[in-house]
């Protein structure tokens, strides 16, 4: 993004464009749907109609070649600090701090803080401001559909988890009121643009946000949001895991939070099209569509470095046969603008006639 203006640049749009397909679906970054919502240093923005109408240069890239291309919603919530939203604290479920830091303005980083608690007014107006920001993506954007970001330790996954949520108002307690924020959200962007543009990405268990949910939590989120969401006729929701090798391990944790087939449990209780990601293999996602388990899979960090991934499967490429660059982190962040496209666009292009199934 250009500096200082959360505004995608030509660099976005040649990224995005690098990955499309003809019918693929692609998942742009998180961008904040309001300011207190920021989460990143030159992090995007969906929050005004300039924010969006910048966005639509990118979105005519990935529709040139067929793609398809949905904006990813979120609300950083207590995964920020007070310097990127304004100076003022930053907002969550409940004044429950993390572990760790982050790099804010100047390249430096800083300890996370506590957050402020939102008043139940406060809350009530966000889906509200979820709703017009989806609206500036497809209106102004020209985007396809909307993800909203229901993981990641983000807000909408503060308020579903009890380690964050230990409020007393219609949206805590319960699992159905910890999960009534997100269904309201859900809801008021399905009315704004159409329950089949939209989706939402969920991911109870482990979060690098300080967040690692007990089992009996994530199952008990999960059967109450799998009937829930069925009803809604969405366009697909995603169940993120990051419980699986070598993730768990990154979270201090010996052996993974969940025992159960968190994918398989979902897919007995969800009706709709299920998007399935998390450090998966090629040959593991085949798998799931192949078992019926998923309907789609979501890859990452795979396509960082392998930017005509979909190709490079269809022609038999299974994971160890991928640019493994991807993987290396250093790559995905740049301080200094002028190596932005250094692990970003510059990834050499692989033929897949070339490449050994």
């Amino acid at each position: 993004m250009s500096p200082g203006t959360e505004l995608p640049n030509d660099l976005v749009a040649k990224y995005y464009e690098q990955r499309a397909s003809k019918g693929g679906l692609l998942v742009t970054e998180c961008a904040y749907v309001r300011p207190d919502g920021r989460g990143y240093v030159r992090a995007p923005g969906l929050a005004t109609a300039a924010q969006a109408a910048a966005w639509k240069p990118v979105v005519e890239g990935v529709h040139g070649k067929g793609g398809i291309l949905y904006a990813q919603l979120f609300h950083a919530g207590r995964v920020s600090h007070s310097s990127l939203v304004g100076n003022k604290p930053t907002v969550s479920a409940s004044p429950v701090g993390m572990a760790g830091n982050l790099y804010v303005e100047g390249g430096v980083k800083a300890d996370y803080e506590v957050p402020r608690a939102l008043t139940t007014e406060e809350v009530e107006q966000l889906p509200k401001d979820f709703a017009a920001s989806a609206q500036l993506a497809i209106k102004d954007g020209g985007f396809d559909g909307i993800e909203l970001h229901g993981g990641n330790g983000y807000l909408l996954q503060s308020f579903m988890a009890k380690k964050t949520n230990q409020r007393t108002d219609k949206y805590g307690g319960s699992v159905a009121n910890r999960c009534r924020l997100l269904l309201e959200t859900v809801d008021a962007v399905a009315a704004a643009v159409g329950p089949e543009r939209t989706s939402v990405k969920i991911q109870p268990g482990i979060t690098f946000s300080d967040l690692i949910e007990p089992e009996a939590d994530v199952k008990e989120t999960l059967e109450y949001l799998g009937p829930e969401l069925s009803k809604r006729n969405l366009a697909y929701v995603c169940l993120s895991s990051l419980n699986g090798e070598p993730y768990f391990r990154f979270v201090g944790l010996s052996e993974p939070n969940i025992k159960f087939d968190a994918f398989r449990l979902f897919r007995n209780i969800y009706t709709g099209a299920l998007m399935v990601n998390g450090g998966l293999s090629v040959e593991q996602g085949e798998e799931l569509v192949k078992s019926g388990t998923a309907d789609l899979v979501a890859y990452g960090v795979p396509f960082i470095a392998n930017a005509n991934l979909p190709a490079l499967v269809a022609a038999g490429v299974k994971s160890a046969g991928l640019n493994p660059g991807g993987f290396d982190a250093k790559v995905w962040y740049a301080k200094d603008p002028a190596k932005d496209a250094v692990g970003y666009t510059d990834w050499p292009l692989v033929d897949p006639a070339t490449v050994k199934a």
